[in-house]
């Protein structure tokens, strides 16, 4: 393919956020790049979303608005609409770091292109060949990531995970096909801070656990564990915490009585 014929496809998901899917649509309007389509699938939203969207006609290709089941279901919804032949999605908040980011991604060739983020004014650095164990130490933003569609098409996003479903897209076909991922050593985009899989990081823990028994060789799984307790902490956390989830709460409990003891009786001298 010549790299000048690509067409890129951004697909912007948004739930009641009008101000940031304004900020979104902006960043977008700016890109120099005009080989590209805008796919906006809200969920439904309450709020003046739809006005936005009728205000930004003349750069939307396609719009749907209705009730999904989660960010990952409109994210499917999505990728039955593109027709790019690499797809990149953005969540309502996000925005693309500078104009030339698509003429930047172009000058890359892979299945999945993957690019660096900033994400609560941090950046987020990659090796320019990323492995297995790296995808899975550092996790990755999809807002930064640019997918071959038909490698999109043939894995789509696990709705039955909750919060990585988006790293599972890279992980799997990787495992599985081998696909070649090629990295972007630069930001790409500027991700709005908060989001879910931040807020329940115990459940972000188990469901890696998840993905690695469901993606990782069992003959090799033994020893990869043991290499990722050695070699990177948060690997070893999500591994040791993800198997001792369900005493969680007796931990808070213990915590909450320990505090009423200490306020209760802090003031009582010891003989």
């Amino acid at each position: 393919m010549n790299n000048q014929t690509r067409q890129y496809s951004i697909v912007v998901v948004t739930y009641n956020n009008a101000d940031g899917l304004r900020r979104t649509l902006k960043s977008i309007r700016l890109l120099d790049y005009a080989q590209k389509e805008v796919i906006v699938i809200d969920g439904g939203s309450k709020d003046d979303t739809l006005a936005i969207i009728a205000e930004n006609q003349d750069i939307i290709t396609t719009s749907v608005s209705e009730k999904d089941n989660g960010i990952y279901n409109a994210m499917n919804k999505g990728i039955k609409l593109v027709k790019g032949d690499y797809v990149v999605f953005m969540n309502s908040g996000d925005e693309f770091v500078n104009k030339d980011v698509l003429s930047l991604v172009n000058g890359y060739d892979g299945d999945i292109i993957l690019g660096e983020d900033i994400y609560g004014g941090a950046r987020r650095t990659l090796k320019q060949k990323m492995t297995l164990y790296d995808l899975l130490s550092n996790g990755m933003y999809h807002q930064a990531v640019y997918y071959r569609n038909k490698v999109l098409q043939k894995y789509g996003f696990d709705e039955s995970y909750k919060l990585i479903a988006d790293l599972k897209s890279v992980v799997e076909p990787l495992v599985k096909d081998r696909v070649v991922i090629s990295c972007v050593t630069q930001p790409l985009a500027i991700c709005e801070s908060g989001g879910v899989s931040k807020q329940r990081w115990r459940d972000t823990l188990i469901e890696n656990r998840r993905m690695i028994d469901e993606l990782v060789d069992p003959f090799y799984k033994e020893d990869y564990l043991k290499f990722a307790r050695v070699n990177n902490s948060m690997l070893d956390d999500f591994i040791v915490l993800s198997y001792f989830h369900k005493v969680f709460p007796l931990l808070r409990l213990m915590a909450k009585i320990a505090r009423w003891l200490n306020a209760k009786y802090k003031h009582i001298p010891i003989e």
